[in-house]
């Protein structure tokens, strides 16, 4: 009950015997704050967030799609990803258009402006993966991966 001293308090013996540097969810965590690290330590004078990146990358891919194809293609939440863009648009690294599909939606394509960012972002994307995965050996990263996919759920499309 509140107000019980934490040394009286009852912790269930599997939770005092947990450790977390074996538990799924904690070392998901862990690599997402490293792969932060490494973004911001690399390509952070760019100015972008991973999340942006990718929304860059998934736009120079497939031109011309909608917020909601984009949004599935990146992992990114349908309204956050329409106020990410609109930022994006705001520093004119993507455009917005008209859908040629639907008269009510819009379709976003990466600007020259942010097509040349992202070139110049390619060897620092590039670097950050393979700093990433330093840790491991070649065949190790394969598996990693595979599994990492597997686990977010991701099929191989």
């Amino acid at each position: 009950s509140e107000g019980r001293p934490l040394d009286r308090v009852h912790i269930e013996r599997n939770l005092l015997e947990l450790d977390l540097s074996e538990t799924p969810g904690h070392l998901i965590r862990r690599c997402q704050q490293r792969s932060h690290e490494v973004f911001k330590e690399v390509l952070g004078h760019f100015g972008l967030t991973q999340p942006q990146t990718a929304i860059l990358i998934g736009l120079a891919k497939r031109p011309d799609i909608s917020i909601q194809q984009l949004a599935d293609l990146t992992g990114t939440d349908r309204n956050t990803l329409s106020d990410v863009a609109k930022r994006l648009q705001k520093r004119g690294l993507l455009e917005r258009r008209r859908s040629r599909h639907d008269v009510r939606a819009y379709d976003l394509r990466l600007s020259e402006s942010g097509a040349r960012l992202l070139n110049r972002m390619a060897p620092g994307i590039a670097e950050v993966q393979e700093r990433l995965l330093e840790p491991l050996q070649e065949g190790e990263r394969e598996a990693f991966v595979r599994l990492a996919r597997a686990v977010a759920r991701l099929n191989s499309a």
